[in-house]
């Protein structure tokens, strides 16, 4: 190679027509411009054209007299570019100018741009069918949940403890068992590449000329080296991406995919597109009030006085300290430590709750089965008499042990296999699922007063709904789930019951809340609830922060007054 190195090309054909001989087939095109090689040219095998082989010539004196030059020559002789290349295709470049692709790396971008992947769609990264790390997507990015930081597949990928395999979007995958180098090809399939885009070399010979380009990839070629008569005028796609395809036929079928949620028969790619992410809808337009007594806006932000606001730590209302005294509600002298309640019934409603977190567990009576056993009869499940069916309620702000850690994560597990991320409105940072279920405030957001209530069986959680009372007038329930292996065996409809009765024993009037269009029949017909009216909505978020989702309804129904009645205990 290094004899060739310094050899005219002029001597290098000469070498091949000794070593090859007359077994040399006639070349059809000039291996240097690209142009055919006519009949009009010499009869012996010729691998460049006569006009080229006329300009090496040229330029073979040329360099034998830079050669004989001396080194403090002024200025060295420019080896011109072939007239004939230039004319034939304005992207003919030599082999050292031009630009080729070996791996298209702009494709596994396209998942993170604005018509791939939406924002806080959930991720996990897969090995051997087990889940190693959960993240979301946000901008260009992926929210690790270890870390709770923004960063790249590749860090995903070390943070999921395999950064020696270095192919993170072949094994991140969407909630539906969707890998992000499946997508990718997805998306590369819309894609059409301009001329301007494509590369400047044949991806097979690595020389310009008369190129044409893949629909679906930078790579160009000529016709001539993928062995097509003419250059094809509908949509072509090269061999590397054809292989990449069929390669993704079979992708349904890894164990990956099917662990991810991958199920056959559905197009997955489909429900990515058309799969809608519940955002937290807040007004824009209408400034909310401060006081709930006088219904201003004005509020004192250093100091004790009239204008300074409290809230309530039940109902979540605000409170003018001046208002509550004119009122004859309170006489604040100055602002309390610890919690403070804005009338008795928030007073006895906290304490209730407490009460009933400490308690822990509750077996349910045998009333309270009917649903349960009818379900089972139906479907020929397991007798009601071999299951052991308790409920209770949590709060993330009186973890008193590893198990109510545990059951909590169990809860978010359950709502995050139900519900994509829940983002704020305007925002795709984050989701709010976790926070809702821990009873956490998050900027603007403030889910302090949200309880976890769980439904579980054979100590295993199966159902679990997140509740929060606004005092005597109206609570809401903002998630409810029922795990996959649980769903249609009746349990959420215990678990409801259980709520319902909460809330008639608390006096509570009125239960809120939002519900999906596929979902709304169901809460009408089957638990009673009718879609609220406007002006009761407007009236309600005057007073309350009640969520209220996009793309959902608001329903409410009221309350069914209950007095439970509980045998003294003799323990």
């Amino acid at each position: 190679m290094n004899a060739c190195k310094d050899s005219s090309l002029t001597t290098l054909e000469n070498a091949l027509r000794m070593v090859i001989g007359s077994s040399m087939k006639k070349s059809s095109f000039c291996l240097n411009c690209r142009a055919s090689i006519t009949d009009a040219d010499s009869g012996k095998p010729m691998t460049l054209c006569n006009s080229c082989v006329d300009l090496k010539e040229c330029q073979d004196s040329s360099i034998e007299v830079a050669d004989g030059a001396s080194d403090r020559s002024p200025g060295s002789t420019v080896v011109p570019k072939s007239p004939i290349s230039a004319s034939k295709c304005s992207s003919s470049q030599t082999k050292s100018q031009g630009r080729v692709t070996r791996k298209d790396l702009r494709m596994h971008k396209l998942v993170f741009e604005e018509n791939g992947l939406p924002n806080g769609a959930e991720l996990g990264y897969f090995v051997r069918g087990k889940k190693m790390l959960v993240g979301y997507k946000r901008g260009y990015g992926i929210l690790c949940t270890c870390c709770n930081s923004e960063i790249s597949p590749s860090q995903f990928e070390a943070h999921a403890g395999w950064a020696s395999r270095r192919k993170p979007f072949q094994h991140i995958y969407t909630s539906n068992g969707v890998s992000l180098h499946e997508l990718s090809i997805s998306l590369l399939k819309n894609q059409k590449y301009s001329t301007n885009d494509c590369d400047d070399l044949c991806s097979i010979c690595l020389q310009g000329g008369d190129l044409f380009c893949c629909n679906t990839c930078p790579r160009a070629f000529h016709k001539e080296c993928v062995s097509l008569p003419s250059i094809p005028t509908g949509t072509w796609h090269c061999r590397y991406c054809q292989n990449t395809f069929q390669k993704e036929k079979f992708v349904e079928r890894n164990a990956n995919a099917l662990a991810a949620g991958r199920v056959a028969g559905i197009d997955p790619i489909e429900q990515i597109t058309k799969r809608s992410i519940r955002i937290i809808k807040t007004p824009e337009t209408e400034v909310p009030s401060v006081c709930v007594l006088c219904r201003g806006h004005a509020f004192s932000k250093s100091g004790f006085g009239p204008r300074t606001v409290i809230l309530c730590d039940q109902c979540e209302r605000e409170y003018h300290v001046g208002c509550l005294r004119d009122h004859n509600m309170d006489d604040l002298k100055e602002l309390p430590e610890g919690k403070w309640f804005c009338c008795t019934d928030c007073n006895r409603i906290h304490s209730a709750l407490q009460k009933l977190i400490v308690r822990g567990e509750e077996k349910l009576p045998d009333s309270s089965l009917l649903v349960v056993k009818k379900k089972h009869e139906k479907n020929r499940l397991e007798s009601k008499a071999s299951l052991d069916i308790r409920w209770r309620v949590l709060s993330g702000k009186m973890i008193s042990s590893d198990d109510t850690r545990v059951l909590l994560s169990k809860a978010v597990a359950i709502f995050h296999e139900r519900f994509d991320p829940i983002s704020d409105s305007g925002s795709s940072k984050g989701d709010l699922i976790p926070s809702m279920v821990y009873g956490r405030s998050v900027k603007d957001q403030d889910f302090g007063g949200m309880y976890c209530a769980i439904l579980t069986v054979n100590q295993v959680v199966v159902s679990a709904g997140i509740f929060r009372i606004f005092g005597q007038e109206v609570a809401e329930i903002p998630l409810v789930a029922t795990s996959t292996e649980g769903e249609g065996q009746g349990y959420f409809q215990c678990l409801f019951t259980c709520l319902e009765k909460l809330l008639g024993f608390l006096n509570v009037k009125n239960l809120v809340l939002p519900a999906a269009d596929e979902a709304e029949s169901i809460w009408t017909k089957k638990f009673g609830f009718s879609k609220i009216t406007k002006e009761e909505l407007d009236k309600y978020r005057r007073d309350y922060q009640m969520m209220v989702f996009q793309g959902t309804s608001i329903l409410q129904k009221p309350v069914p007054e209950i007095r439970l009645i509980h045998k003294p205990e003799h323990e």
